[in-house]
């Protein structure tokens, strides 16, 4: 059997896979996120359409030339990866804020019990003044540094 077929076919069965766990991570994620004490600015509807169109489009460009089998699993990799990351942010979509048990922002999940520290803290005052105001750094137990970027300082 062609290659170009075993790839593209294990591409699209794994991107479908994705986008089917999707109502279920969400649902896990809210059931411990608790009461909503802050909600923030979420992204546009756009932007999650035209990633999941853009990933399952990947494979399909393996047929159009006669790549070696490197660009071939590329393309498919590729096109996994940029569904699994836009799944996780598909996830929280419409859900951003800060919960009684959790802050959602752009797809990133902390919870507050996980928090260790605030790596920015513990640097001299001067320097803390160079970091944007609306970038948060959180140190986790679990998935060590969070990135944390928020619309405004606000």
């Amino acid at each position: 059997m062609n290659t170009k077929i075993i790839i593209s076919a294990v591409a699209y069965v794994l991107l479908i896979a994705d986008v089917a766990t999707v109502p279920f991570r969400s649902k896990k994620i809210m059931s411990m996120a608790g009461e909503l004490k802050m909600a923030l600015k979420n992204r546009s509807k756009a932007y999650f359409y035209a990633m999941y169109a853009f990933a399952f489009i990947l494979p399909a460009i393996i047929f159009l030339r006669n790549y070696s089998l490197a660009y071939n699993l590329m393309f498919a990799l590729v096109a996994i990866m940029g569904a699994e990351l836009t799944s996780r942010d598909f996830v929280t979509k419409g859900k951003y804020g800060v919960y009684e048990h959790c802050a959602i922002v752009n797809g990133i999940t902390v919870l507050f019990n996980d928090i260790v520290t605030f790596p920015i803290l513990n640097l001299p005052e001067d320097e803390q003044e160079k970091y944007d105001h609306a970038n948060l750094v959180v140190a986790t137990k679990s998935k060590g540094n969070q990135n944390l970027v928020f619309a405004n300082a606000d």
